[in-house]
C-alpha cells in the first residue's frame, strides 16, 4: 500500500511543468547571504527578497546575475570579483553521482533535467573552542562544541526537494550565576487576600563567548556524561555532556517560484533590513516547526506569512526554579522552594504576515505577529485576515503585535532605514514615550559600500528595546486551558525577536569584506546598555520574563539610565575565515578575537529624569575587563 502512495506521489508531483530543481533552503548562518547583501549595495544585483533563508536556487540565480553584470560592466572587468562570487557559487554546484570525498557526499539521480529526481546524504563535523581570560578571575570561563551532521537532501520533480538534517552536538559552556529577578506579581492565582505573589527567575550568564553572540545548536535537552538517563535531561551545557536535533525542510514552488511553500523545522530571519537586524523574527531565534508561504504578485508586490508551533524553555539557565509553587502559612502564603515545569506553562504557536512592497530606490514592508495557546484558530493562518483585528473577534486571548520597515537605496552607494516594532502603546497622545505601557522597540541604520576592496561594506545601527518590550502578563483564562500560560514573544527560552533584552540598547558598527576568494573578514564595534535584571539594583521590565503588574500599570513610568542600576558592555570584536577546498581540502577555519569592557552605573534618589546617574562598584555588580577568543574549524560539507 505504501509503495503505491509513493508512487501516486510522484506521478503528481511530475504533473507540474515547474522551473527549477532543488528548492531547499541555505541556512541564514552561511556566509553567502553576506555576499548577496554586499553585491545588492554595489547595485551588482536585483533586490532581494526581505524574508529568509533563501532556496537554493533564488541564491544561484542571483550569483549568476551579479557575474552577469561584472562581465557587462561598461568598466574594465573586476576578475578578483568575479572569482569571489564563482567561489560562492562553485559551492552549490551539485556533486556528481556516486561518492565525493570533498563534500564527503554521496549522490544518485536520474540526470532528467525535465522530471529530475535525486537522493543526497552527505555529513560535515563543526568543532569551535572559546574562552574569556579576564582580569577579575570571577569571570575567567571556557567552553567547547562539534556538532557532528548527517544530511538527506533531494528533489522530487521540478518543484518539490526536500531536506533532513540530524545532529549530534558534543560539548560543555559553563554558566556564572549572577542572581535572582524578581520578574513581578503573579497574574495566576493572584487573589490571596492581601498577599502579593511574586514570580522569580535565576540569571546566570555564559562568559566563555562575547555577549548574545553564542547560540546553541542542540534541541530541547541535553544529557550529563555523569548521569545519561531519562532523569538526566538536562536544559543547559553547564558540564560535559551530549545533546542532538533535527532539522527538516520540505519546500515546493509553483508557477517559476512566485508561490514558494513550505512546512520546515529551520532557522529563519524575516523582516530584516540587514543580516541579523531584525526586530520581529531575527536569526539568533532558535527554530520551530512552521508552515510558511511566499506569494510574489508582481515584481514589486508580495505576500508572506507563517504559523509554526514553539517550543518550550526548558533551560535552567534562566528559568532555574522560576515557577515557585505556595501554600499557606497562618494568614499569609509561603513560597516553596520547589518550582514547577516550565512544560506546563509553555504551551504557544506563533503567526506572522508580512505585506513587502519593494521599488528600485524604496523598499517598504509591515505586517502583524502573534503568540497564542496552542489551539486551532485558522484565521490566524490566512493572509487576508490581520491577526490585531482577528484576535479581538475571538476573544482578546493572545499576544499581538505589529511591525513596519522603510529603506531607501542608492545604488552602488548604499541604503538608509527604519524599523518599528510594537508590542503595546496605550494612548498615543498621553506621553507615550515615558508610559511604561508603551512597549516597542525601534531601529535606525545605514550600510555603504566602501569601493577600495573588492566586496566591502560600512554598516551602523541603532537599537533601542523599551522595557517590558517582548514581555507579555500570563493568563489563565483561555479556552481548552485551566492552568497559567505564559506568552511573552520566545521560542525555547531565545526571543523571537531582537537579541537585546528588554530595556537596552545598541549602538553598533561593523566593516565587513571579502578581499579574496574564500576568505573573509570583519571588524566590528558594539556599545550596549541594559537595566540590570539581577541582584538588590534590578531594574522593573528588563527581562524577557518580567510581567507589567496587573494594578497599577497606567501609573508607572520609564526613565533609561535614571531608574536604577545599569549594565553598559563596551565590544571590540575581529573575525576572519578562510576555506581550503580552493585547494582541494574540505576545510575551513575561523576565528574571532574580541575585547569586553562591563561597568555600572547608578543613581542617587528617586528614578527620574533629573536623576543623574554615576559609575557604580560594589560586591554584586562590579567591573569586567577581558579578552575573548573564538577558534574553528569545518570539515566536509559545510
Amino acid at each position: 500500500m505504501m509503495k503505491k502512495v509513493f508512487i501516486l506521489i510522484l506521478l503528481f508531483l511530475s504533473f507540474f511543468n515547474v522551473y527549477s530543481q532543488n528548492h531547499i533552503t541555505v541556512d541564514i548562518t552561511d556566509d553567502v547571504y553576506t555576499i548577496l547583501d554586499m553585491a545588492e549595495v554595489q547595485g551588482l544585483c536585483s533586490k532581494l527578497a526581505n524574508s529568509k533563508p533563501y532556496t537554493e536556487k533564488y541564491i544561484k540565480e542571483k550569483l549568476v546575475e551579479i557575474i552577469d553584470n561584472l562581465e557587462k560592466s561598461n568598466k574594465e572587468v573586476d576578475h578578483n570579483k568575479i572569482n569571489v562570487i564563482k567561489a560562492y557559487l562553485n559551492k552549490f554546484n551539485a556533486p556528481k553521482n556516486g561518492f565525493d570525498l570533498l563534500n564527503f557526499t554521496y549522490r544518485i539521480d536520474n540526470n532528467k533535467p525535465q522530471k529530475p529526481i535525486s537522493f543526497e546524504v552527505n555529513a560535515g563535523i563543526s568543532s569551535l573552542f572559546s574562552g574569556g581570560k579576564y582580569t577579575n578571575s570571577n569571570y575567567n570561563s571556557f567552553g567547547f562544541e562539534e556538532v557532528n551532521n548527517l544530511n538527506f537532501v533531494g528533489d522530487l520533480s521540478k518543484y518539490f526537494s526536500y531536506r533532513v538534517t540530524g545532529f549530534l552536538d558534543i560539548s560543555k559552556v559553563p554558566l556564572q550565576t549572577l542572581g535572582e529577578y524578581d520578574i513581578g506579581q503573579w497574574w495566576y492565582d493572584q487573589d490571596r487576600g492581601n498577599e502579593q505573589l511574586r514570580r522569580y527567575i535565576i540569571k546566570k550568564q555564559n562568559n566563555s563567548f562575547l555577549p548574545f553572540s553564542y547560540k546553541k545548536v542542540w534541541d530541547g535537552s541535553f544529557y550529563f556524561l555523569s548521569d545519561v538517563s531519562a532523569s538526566g535531561l538536562e536544559g543547559w551545557s553547564s558540564e560535559l555532556g551530549f545533546g542532538f536535533g533535527m532539522l527538516t525542510d520540505l519546500r515546493f514552488s509553483f508557477f517559476d517560484d512566485h508561490v514558494n511553500f513550505g512546512i520546515a523545522r529551520i532557522n529563519r530571519e524575516w523582516g530584516a533590513m540587514d543580516n541579523g537586524s531584525s526586530l520581529v523574527l531575527n536569526k539568533q531565534a532558535r527554530p520551530f516547526a512552521a508552515i510558511d508561504y511566499t506569494i510574489k504578485l508582481f515584481d514589486f508586490l508580495s505576500i508572506s506569512g507563517l504559523t509554526g508551533f514553539l517550543e518550550y524553555p526548558n533551560r535552567s539557565d534562566v528559568t532555574e526554579n522560576a515557577w515557585y509553587s505556595y501554600e499557606k502559612s497562618g494568614d499569609s502564603y509561603e513560597r516553596l522552594k520547589k518550582g514547577k515545569e516550565d512544560s506546563y506553562f509553555f504551551q504557544n504557536m506563533f503567526a506572522l504576515a508580512m505585506l513587502d512592497i519593494d521599488f528600485k530606490y524604496l523598499h517598504f514592508d509591515f505586517g502583524s505577529t502573534c503568540i497564542f495557546p496552542k489551539r486551532f484558530e485558522f484565521g490566524y493562518m490566512l493572509p487576508t485576515i490581520d491577526r490585531v483585528v482577528y484576535q479581538n473577534n475571538v476573544g482578546d486571548y493572545d499576544n499581538l503585535s505589529l511591525f513596519a520597515n522603510l529603506k531607501f537605496r542608492i545604488p552602488n552607494v548604499g541604503y538608509v532605514w527604519g524599523s518599528l516594532y510594537l508590542d503595546e502603546i496605550n494612548a498615543f497622545f498621553t506621553n507615550f514615550i515615558e508610559k511604561t505601557r508603551a512597549m516597542f522597540a525601534y531601529q535606525v541604520g545605514s550600510k555603504v559600500n566602501i569601493p577600495l576592496w573588492s566586496f566591502t561594506t560600512l554598516s551602523f545601527r541603532y537599537t533601542k528595546v523599551e522595557p517590558y518590550c517582548y514581555t507579555h502578563h500570563g493568563i489563565n483564562y483561555v479556552p481548552y486551558y485551566q492552568q497559567y500560560i505564559a506568552e511573552n514573544y520566545s521560542n525555547n527560552g531565545e526571543n523571537l525577536g531582537y537579541y537585546l533584552p528588554p530595556n537596552s540598547d545598541e549602538f553598533l558598527i561593523k566593516v565587513d569584506t571579502r578581499p579574496i576568494p574564500f576568505a573573509t573578514f570583519g571588524l566590528q564595534y558594539q556599545l550596549i546598555r541594559h537595566g540590570v535584571d539581577w541582584g538588590k539594583g534590578s531594574v522593573v521590565g528588563s527581562n524577557i520574563y518580567s510581567e507589567l503588574p496587573p494594578v497599577e500599570r497606567s501609573g508607572m513610568r520609564k526613565y533609561f539610565l535614571h531608574d536604577g542600576v545599569y549594565e553598559w558592555m563596551s565590544i571590540i570584536g575581529i573575525n576572519a575565515s578562510y576555506d581550503f577546498k580552493n585547494f582541494k581540502v574540505p576545510v575551513k577555519v575561523f576565528t574571532n578575537i574580541g575585547y569586553i569592557y562591563q561597568w555600572f552605573t547608578n543613581i542617587d534618589g528617586e528614578p527620574g529624569k533629573s536623576a543623574a546617574y554615576h559609575y557604580y562598584s560594589d560586591d554584586e555588580y562590579y567591573d569586567k575587563n577581558g579578552f575573548v577568543i573564538t577558534v574553528g574549524i569545518e570539515l566536509f560539507n559545510y
